[in-house]
């Protein structure tokens, strides 16, 4: 079997992995290199057949301005031989790392990348190509093995997944037909084709990481371990597909779970094993956010130690964002972020009988007298009926004092306000706006939970006082 032919028939096969189908249009990441100049060949080569439509595109970092206007210059040159439609961008990679702090290879990957999912944008792109091959997978395994990394991280990268973008928010879907393709067989399929490809000095140097790893480490161990390379390329699809049935479980754990958005039961995951409750709570993490960067395994494992054990608590993560443990549920949301149903009162509010209080945020306290309903049991709800001889009390709408205490219906003796709202799961972040009905008796009503006993309905009484808290946005909680 020729070069020629092998190398187009796991093109063929890499494309069907990454579920391009005919007729898909298609942004190749072209910097004229030996790669990307044999994955540019090898599809112009199948454009017929597949029915494709190329777009070769060439990103000047500007890195060396001189060296790169003529990198540019080779690489049009390869498309116009190919007959591939071809464009040009430049970015400022310099400049960017300056400003952000980042390292060149991290600007120069941000830049590379936006430009990219611009102009597949711009032409309404099916995917965006690029040439990663099996020897890119291999340093990308052992890079993440050598940095102590995960599954997630020894899986590399895979056939097709979503580029991310997020100022402006793009997603774009990334394909690596070439993952089961060597890169020397890439350069043997450019010599045949008399591709003269642009070679880059900068990947001779020793002076980042996966350089050397290329340059010194991976031939060490071919050296030693004959086929390694392509071993830990194929560690790299094994650990993939174990991790699909891991996602599987997870993903069904996750939407059992589920209660509300970003927001879920702890009763249905708290007596799994904590390794699996923390692949649960990554998964919600990166659901709320659309990314799991910067989560490191000091934070998950902190989630993992408070739904197992405490509620009313939170904690503050990577990306602005907060994990919330309330009595019953757990959830992400942004530091900034208010999810209390109740509006905030600046002062007291008298409440007059029958009228409407409007508190903010489209909620509304409501009283009128009414006749006695048959049933009253209105416990957990935000409705309550009450004695009618509350109208001679003077009543007033305030959040919570110092002290505060409550006899509940049913009980003789009175109790700590604070308590009752722990006991009854109110998380710690609500309990200052809850609304409570005062008097001078003492405290009536606190919405949502219990009635003071002594403004309970008696059985003389044939009318009765309604009191409502109207359009307090329901928050989902579990049962007991």
């Amino acid at each position: 079997m020729t070069t020629e032919h092998d190398f187009i028939k796991r093109l063929n096969a890499g494309l069907d992995q990454s579920q391009i189908s005919t007729d898909a249009s298609l942004i190749v990441a072209f910097s004229g290199g030996p790669d990307s100049s044999a994955l540019l060949s090898g599809l112009s080569k199948l454009k017929s057949e597949r029915r494709l439509s190329l777009i070769a595109v060439h990103v000047n970092h500007q890195i060396r301005p001189a060296r790169a206007l003529n990198d540019q210059a080779k690489a049009k040159a390869i498309a116009k031989e190919l007959n591939v439609e071809f464009i040009d961008v430049k970015v400022d990679v310099p400049a960017l790392a300056a400003s952000q702090r980042l390292s060149i290879e991290s600007a120069a990957r941000k830049l590379r990348y936006k430009a990219l999912c611009d102009i597949a944008t711009k032409h309404n792109a099916d995917a965006i190509a690029t040439g990663h091959t099996s020897d890119d997978q291999a340093e990308t395994v052992l890079m993440h093995a050598a940095r102590g990394a995960g599954l997630n991280g020894l899986s590399g990268m895979r056939f097709t997944g979503t580029l991310k973008i997020t100022e402006p928010s793009v997603n774009i879907k990334i394909v690596r037909p070439m993952l089961d393709t060597p890169s020397n067989m890439c350069l043997e399929f450019c010599e045949n084709q008399n591709i003269v490809p642009v070679f880059d000095e900068s990947n001779m140097s020793r002076k980042h990481t996966r350089n050397r790893l290329r340059l010194d480490v991976l031939p060490y161990l071919e050296n030693a371990m004959p086929g390694s390379t392509e071993a830990l390329s194929r560690l790299a699809k094994n650990i993939a597909s174990d991790l699909s049935m891991i996602d599987w479980v997870t993903d069904g754990y996750l939407r059992k779970a589920t209660v509300a958005s970003n927001t879920y039961s702890r009763n249905s995951i708290r007596t799994l094993p904590s390794f699996l409750i923390a692949r649960i709570i990554m998964k919600a993490y990166e659901k709320r956010l659309g990314h799991s960067n910067n989560l490191e395994r000091k934070h998950v494992g902190k989630m993992v130690e408070l739904l197992k054990n405490d509620s009313g608590n939170s904690i503050h993560l990577p990306n602005k964002m907060m994990f919330f443990i309330d009595k019953k549920t757990f959830g992400f949301r942004a530091i900034d972020e208010d999810d209390c149903p109740y509006p905030h009162l600046s002062k007291a509010r008298k409440i007059t009988i029958p009228g409407v209080l409007k508190l903010g945020q489209n909620v509304r306290f409501i009283s009128r007298i009414i006749d006695r309903p048959l049933k009253l049991n209105r416990d957990g709800t935000e409705i309550t009926f009450a004695t009618p001889e509350l109208i001679y009390e003077s009543l007033q709408l305030r959040h919570r004092l110092n002290g505060d205490r409550i006899q509940p219906m049913g009980m003789k003796n009175t109790v700590k306000l604070q308590d009752l709202l722990v006991n009854a799961g109110v998380p710690e972040r609500w309990r200052e706006r809850i609304p409570l009905v005062d008097s001078s008796k003492g405290l009536v009503w606190i919405p949502g939970h219990r009635l003071a006993d002594w403004a309970k309905v008696r059985p003389e009484h044939s009318k009765v006082l309604r009191l409502e808290l109207a359009g307090v946005k329901q928050y989902s909680q579990e049962k007991d």
